[in-house]
């Protein structure tokens, strides 16, 4: 899903948590993920795609999930 539409689930209420987490299979690489208040679970696609953004580092997730919105993020560790 793309981060323009993510932010206005945000703003709707309708994102109650998100976490920077391991991509599988890849080594160092991060997903952002996205709770709805149903507990289906959003990934952030790369612009005009279906495929999932991953991330290099942790910092620009933070910065994408601070972009949509969220004041406080959950990192998981592997």
């Amino acid at each position: 899903m793309e981060i323009r539409i993510l932010r206005e689930l945000y703003h709707e209420g309708l994102l109650k948590k998100a976490s920077v987490v391991p991509a599988p299979m890849e080594q160092d690489r991060w997903l952002l993920v996205f709770e709805r208040l149903n507990g289906a679970q959003e990934k952030i696609t790369r612009a005009r795609t279906d495929q999932e953004k991953v991330y290099k580092r942790i910092n620009g997730a933070l910065v994408d999930a601070r972009e949509i919105g969220f004041k406080s993020v959950t990192v998981e560790f592997q």
